[in-house]
């Protein structure tokens, strides 16, 4: 379980909880009329993370820089189900499966049942609920570009990660088109990870099952 540990900071700093759920609107894979920057950077950057939440699956890859090099990638099906792969640095080759309290791990190419409920991995997208956005600051439309041929909008802030409090300075960049996050670049001013980038994919459908019974 201590390899789990990057994984869950790293999401719980700019992956998008289930408060918002049931108040928000518009489902499917980040379909909708279009969004403008209204002049109100951080109301902007609000709705995108209840866009996100809304979402019945993504995928998000991620490749970060600290102690040791990250590369790994969640699928995420609604509710409760999770397929993480570490695709290099500390743990490459292991991959994670969640459904609903039941984990399984897949080492040596074997899949097995671990002991006990997954307790850690629902908390992955905190840092877009209410509580998570509560400390967000200094908010700024930067500007619009393409991104894999898509127009998106780019806002930079400052918040602080809802587990372990590490302070954070961020770009996301906001599809036009879908109203919801496209990439995220993050900086860390301490802790083991410096900075992370994670590109996200809202389109392709996602299904998880358990491996074994």
């Amino acid at each position: 379980m201590k390899k789990l540990a990057p994984i869950i900071l790293i999401l719980a700093a700019f992956t998008l909880g289930c408060k918002l759920l049931d108040s928000l609107k518009g489902p499917g894979s980040g379909g909708g009329s279009g969004v403008t920057a209204s002049g109100d950077p951080r109301e902007d950057v609000i709705a995108a993370s209840r866009k996100f939440l809304a979402l019945p699956f993504f995928s998000a890859r991620m490749d970060g820089v600290g102690q040791t090099e990250i590369k790994s990638q969640v699928d995420y099906a609604a509710p409760d189900r999770y397929h993480v792969k570490y695709l290099g640095g500390t743990g490459a080759g292991m991959e994670l499966i969640y459904v609903g309290s039941d984990s399984y791990m897949k080492t040596d190419g074997k899949w097995s049942k671990m002991p006990g409920d997954a307790k850690a991995i629902p908390n992955l997208r905190d840092s877009f609920t209410e509580e998570g956005l509560r400390t967000l600051t200094d908010v700024a439309f930067e500007k619009e570009e393409s991104l894999d041929g898509k127009p998106a909008l780019v806002y930079s802030y400052k918040n602080v990660t809802p587990v372990g409090d590490h302070p954070f300075t961020s770009k996301i960049w906001i599809g036009k088109d879908s109203g919801v996050p496209m990439k995220i670049f993050v900086e860390y001013s301490n802790g083991a990870l410096k900075h992370m980038t994670v590109n996200y994919d809202t389109v392709t459908p996602v299904s998880i099952e358990a491996p074994i019974k």
